[in-house]
């Protein structure tokens, strides 16, 4: 053992002697692969663009060129055992995917190119970076400090927007304007960006022209320097702390939250930019004015007629002029009076549908906070939009308020807001309630109490269909709503979803004589909705059913008390057919009794 140990280090001494030299000998012999051009970043999300690999080699051989990735594995062979002769420039290209097809993860990639008959492999000195992540810019709209809704213009002195991108850099940017209240997002202005700059302004114009009242929101567009495109919010993820909304607002107004008092002093806010405006009262759908005057402050504050009739009116704003920015301006704002005399009939006015569908921005990110949008805490009290007046109250509460004022009907009248916060004797002084037009949303304690009035006796009519069937909660100023509609009602009835298609309905069986006064058809309805079961407790006693045999117009009772609904939500469109005529008011007078 003691001759052996010293040959063994002799003999590994001798060895490295040997691979030292072998080392230094490739060292200095010539590369075996000559790399011409390698690209240096790309983008795998366009088909058309691919990683370029260009080289020679010293002498023919047959080569394979794989791609590696960081821990050297291979994720494509371009080529296998190709032969290639000495000096031949030869171009590989790579597409950014693996041998499955599948695009690679962002990231540094290698060649390794296989010489087969020197059985040797060289990885060249270049990589690719791969890049198929989309820029993710956001803009930040600069406002007021401790601004917490959307910038307004025109602002004072008619300063403009100033915005800057944020989030990403940009190879190249652009710029745009988009109003976002339309049924669609459309983009109406594209902002001049100057070389190398991330920021810029808008005078709040439209090819030259004031842009009319509304949301509007600033957009950036950035390609990254592979050619990745992305845009801001909302054409991409929204960024936590931006707000590139500006809303447009010449002249706005907002209404109390509950009726004012006949007698009473009542207020509505308005902004009007700092003009003076002037401002006049009616009753909706009639001429005469019953207070009118000239005003300059935010809180608009007058005396309510004394012998004003419960219904709801409607507060005129004018302001500006054909040399004011923006021109003329004029808006329409409800506002609900409550008679000083008590009537039998309330009719409850869907202000948290009003709402819940009320276009505009409170956050300032550039899009209407709707219910049905997903926004799930718009606020309570603001202006409505566009034109001062809510969604819907021409084309559903209106009709059935003129109707009931021809000849006129003596009732109460009230918000849903208010009678969710007020105690449980403010219904069950009435022999009867109106819900008027589309009462979309309910708050749950206000369904609760309805049901437990109807059991006591009360009677209910439901002018719409699709109605009671979306719980929405008041927390403080704010709305949190559930955008779903459950297949009950507040009452527990069940309901079908609102079916499409011609909808032609036969009374039949008439205890409480609902159809007293009609000829017992109803045509022309191109939605229904079918009361599928009368819910615990309650049974129909008056129908006008569907040719499947389900009924839609309904009487239904429910303990002592009586519930009828329509179940079409075009109902209020269709008053000028007699028999639609006839229903209501035979189902108002049932109510009255």
């Amino acid at each position: 053992m003691s001759r052996v140990a010293p040959a063994v280090f002799a003999f590994l001494v001798l060895a490295t002697f040997g691979a030292f030299f072998v080392v230094q000998r490739l060292k200095q012999a010539p590369r075996p692969v000559k790399t011409l051009t390698v690209t240096d970043a790309f983008s795998p999300r366009f088909g058309n663009v691919n990683a370029s690999i260009r080289i020679r080699i010293t002498d023919s051989d047959d080569v394979t060129v794989s791609i590696l990735d960081s821990d050297g594995d291979v994720v494509r062979r371009l080529v296998r055992n190709q032969p290639l002769r000495a000096g031949v420039r030869r171009q590989y290209l790579w597409n950014g995917r693996d041998d499955d097809g599948r695009i690679v993860p962002d990231g540094t990639y290698r060649i390794r190119v296989a010489l087969r008959g020197e059985g040797r492999s060289v990885v060249l000195l270049e990589s690719v970076d791969t890049d198929a992540t989309p820029p993710r810019p956001a803009v930040e709209v600069e406002r007021p400090e401790r601004a917490t809704g959307p910038l307004i213009l025109p602002a004072r002195g008619s300063a403009p927007v100033r915005f800057e991108l944020a989030g990403a850099t940009a190879n190249r940017l652009e710029f745009g304007v988009y109003r976002t209240d339309g049924p669609r997002v459309v983009g109406v202005a594209s902002l001049p960006v100057a070389p190398g700059a991330t920021s810029g302004t808008w005078d709040g114009r439209i090819r030259g022209r004031p842009a009319p009242a509304g949301t509007y929101v600033i957009v950036a567009r950035v390609r990254d320097q592979v050619g990745n495109v992305g845009a801001s919010y909302p054409f991409g993820p929204r960024r936590r702390g931006s707000f590139p909304g500006v809303t447009v607002r010449h002249l706005a107004g907002q209404g109390p939250t509950a009726a004012a008092a006949a007698g009473k002093l009542a207020t509505v806010f308005v902004d009007a930019r700092g003009l003076r405006y002037r401002w006049r009262l009616h009753r909706l759908g009639q001429v005469p004015t019953l207070a009118k005057g000239i005003a300059a402050g935010p809180a608009l504050r007058f005396r309510v007629p004394v012998k004003a009739a419960s219904g709801v009116y409607v507060v005129e704003l004018d302001s500006g002029s054909p040399r004011t920015r923006g021109g003329p301006q004029h808006v329409s704002v409800p506002l609900l009076i409550q008679s000083r005399r008590r009537h039998p009939v309330l009719v409850v006015i869907p202000y948290l549908t009003w709402q819940g569908r009320n276009r505009l921005d409170d956050d300032g990110d550039g899009l209407p906070d709707t219910l049905e949008a997903g926004s799930r805490n718009p606020r309570l009290a603001r202006p409505f939009v566009p034109g001062g007046a809510p969604r819907g109250l021409s084309v559903s509460e209106g009709p059935l308020l003129r109707l009931l004022d021809r000849p006129r009907q003596d009732y109460d009248v009230q918000t849903d807001v208010a009678l969710a916060r007020a105690g449980p004797r403010e219904l069950t002084r009435h022999r009867g309630i109106v819900l008027l037009g589309d009462v979309r949303w309910v708050e749950p304690a206000f369904g609760a109490r309805l049901k437990r009035y109807v059991s006591g006796g009360g009677r209910v009519f439901l002018t719409n269909g699709d109605v009671l069937r979306r719980q929405i909660r008041v927390r403080g100023a704010r709305l949190r709503g559930e955008a779903g509609a459950s297949a009950f009602d507040a009452f527990g009835a069940t309901l079908s979803p609102p079916e499409r298609g011609d909808a032609e309905l036969l009374a039949g069986d008439d205890a409480v004589k609902l159809f007293e006064g009609t000829d017992g058809a109803f045509e022309g309805f191109t939605v229904k909705e079918e009361t599928l079961e009368a819910g615990p407790g309650a049974r129909v006693v008056s129908a006008a059913s569907a040719t499947n045999g389900e009924p839609v117009i309904v009487a239904v009772r429910l303990g002592r008390g009586l519930i009828v609904r329509t179940g079409l939500p075009q109902w209020p469109a269709r008053l000028a057919d007699p028999n639609v005529d006839a229903l209501t008011r035979r189902a108002w007078s049932l109510l009255s009794r």
